[in-house]
């Protein structure tokens, strides 16, 4: 069990500057880390004077720098909220649905480390990441409007090829659920982009003490992108915005878009990059296979964590969703349920749950930072109970039998919520931190010692030094790695679910039945975070001496 020590980003500062080479792959082995996730043979005090006093970013740059993420997760909250009652509105099975959600890992597994290794390497004179920015907002706005409008869409492809009403009819709806789907894929795919490339983005600007601040900062957009979201989402757009459109998800999408080009814009205006003048080939598979020990740990846990997590981000919109029809039956049987209705009962809960995540972000990392002096106040410890937490309230929505208890463990979802858009990201930046340090320290002292060969002949390289003067990797794909352990879990509950939606079908009805066929989802994702709990305490951390 690792010594949970308190990290130096909450404390000490790390220095400014980043080494100008490429960052390499250090030794892996178990000794380079003892039990407190401390390094052995580094020392903080080889660092270069000049570089730990050079000035950072202004609060008015990390913001600008920081929007792009406000921007993606208020997009990503339509697709959240509205996602599953929209495709199930369009006659589409809960197991189809399911399969859609395919789209998220696949869109990981294939888009982010690819988009991140290439973004890494690209010399374009707009900088590494900003070309991508831009080619990826303009392909993420089509899709939204491909979402939007699958029915029109579908509409006029069949009025163009067919000429007889009852066959349109029959076209245009089978064409609606094709376009709503390959919308939606494109839309992963697109958006995963984007949000790798702005999580890229913040690694590379800032100076490594701001490392924390800038995934602070990240989370704050990200959660109040979220209250936004959720609450504009639960608003009746229609009947304030009816020249937009005429659904709710019509004009949802169209002020998404608004926001999502406005944030990108800000991000890619204001920040400087530099120009990559040094084209490598890629090695995506060498940075999978030769994982940083303390990242591995780390990715070990959030494979569990995020199987607890996608199940919640996937369903509870319907979760709410079915319990308001379940107890809001309509006196007149006649009339067609209102989905749209059910779906604002749901994005009132998300819009409390992204409520207390603002609040926890805003809390708790000052808490942390206050009491850090107490020895169980620590990242791992907070990071065990945050999964607990996820457990206790995914395993409690078995037992909901009404709207308000349903909002209540919707809310309480946001406590841990907070919690994973900070610790994972600052634990990958610890080591970061760790790593440049060790290699500024190894730049200063190699100035002084005399030639490698003479390194070698006195015996003083080992086998892991001269793979490290050798094999070269950067640290964004670690991040990219890193994220791919965060889509694998997501390809595994996309089909887990359409199996357990199948198997709570096939229930007879009775009084133990829950109310909604999402609840067992719910409840694995529960059991899920049960194991990250357990998984979280092995994770390795490295600290500066």
């Amino acid at each position: 069990m690792p010594d949970n020590t308190n990290t130096p980003l909450l404390g000490k500062k790390p220095p400014v500057s980043r080494p100008k080479y490429q960052r390499r792959r250090s030794s892996f082995e178990a000794s380079s880390y003892n039990s407190a996730g401390r390094s052995l043979s580094f020392n903080k005090k080889h660092l270069l004077d000049e570089d730990a006093n050079l000035p950072g970013l202004n609060l008015l740059q990390m913001l600008c720098l920081t929007v792009c993420m406000a921007g993606v997760q208020f997009t990503w909250t339509v697709e959240l909220s509205y996602g599953t009652p929209y495709l199930l509105s369009l006659d589409l099975s809960k197991e189809m649905t399911a399969l859609v959600w395919l789209a998220g890992p696949l869109s990981g597994l294939l888009v982010q480390p690819l988009i991140g290794a290439f973004s890494d390497k690209c010399t374009s004179s707009l900088g590494k990441r900003r070309p991508f920015i831009i080619v990826s907002g303009i392909l993420t706005c089509i899709s939204m409007v491909g979402v939007a409008y699958a029915k029109e869409i579908g509409l006029a492809f069949a009025e163009f090829f067919n000429h007889d009403p009852d066959v349109i009819k029959r076209a245009a709806h089978s064409n609606a659920i094709i376009v709503a789907v390959t919308a939606f894929y494109f839309l992963d795919f697109t958006l995963n982009a984007v949000q790798a490339i702005c999580r890229a983005l913040i690694l590379d600007i800032p100076p490594l003490w701001q490392q924390d601040d800038a995934n602070a900062w990240s989370a704050r957009m990200s959660n109040s992108a979220m209250v936004i979201g959720y609450f504009v989402g639960f608003v009746d757009l229609v009947k304030y915005l009816p020249w937009i459109g005429n659904s709710q998800v019509k004009v949802f999408c169209i002020v998404a878009i608004v926001v999502f080009l406005i944030t990108l814009a800000i991000t890619c205006v204001t920040t400087k990059e530099k120009v990559n003048d040094k084209k490598e080939d890629l090695d995506i598979h060498q940075a999978f296979r030769f994982l940083p020990r303390p990242i591995q740990t780390l990715c070990n846990t959030q494979f569990f964590a995020w199987m607890g997590w996608f199940p919640f981000l996937f369903y509870s919109t319907q979760w709410v969703s079915d319990i308001y029809f379940a107890t809001h039956l309509s006196s007149e049987p006649e009339i067609p349920v209102d989905w749209a209705e059910g779906t604002r009962a749901g994005s009132f809960a998300l819009l409390c749950y992204s409520i207390v995540s603002v609040l926890a972000g805003l809390a708790i990392p000052a808490l942390v930072n206050y009491f850090k002096h107490i020895k169980c106040v620590n990242l791992l410890n907070i990071y065990t109970l945050s999964h607990f937490t996820v457990a206790i309230a995914l395993i409690s929505a078995y037992f909901v039998r009404t709207v308000t208890w349903a909002t209540i463990v919707l809310s309480v979802m946001g406590i841990p919520w907070a919690i994973v858009l900070w610790i994972p990201f600052s634990l990958v930046g610890e080591y970061v931190s760790y790593e440049d340090e060790k290699r500024q320290s190894m730049i200063s002292s190699t100035a002084r010692a005399p030639s490698y060969a003479a390194v070698v002949a006195a015996g003083s390289s080992s086998e892991e030094e001269r793979q490290e003067s050798n094999d070269e990797f950067d640290a964004g794909m670690i991040l990219g790695v890193h994220n791919m352990y965060i889509v694998f879990p997501q390809f595994a509950v996309a089909i887990v679910s359409s199996f357990i939606f199948a198997a709570s079908d096939a229930i007879k009805d009775g009084k133990d039945k829950a109310l909604s066929s999402v609840t067992p989802v719910l409840v694995f994702g529960g059991l899920m975070a049960l194991i990250a709990a357990a998984f979280s305490r092995f994770i390795v951390r490295v600290t500066t001496l």
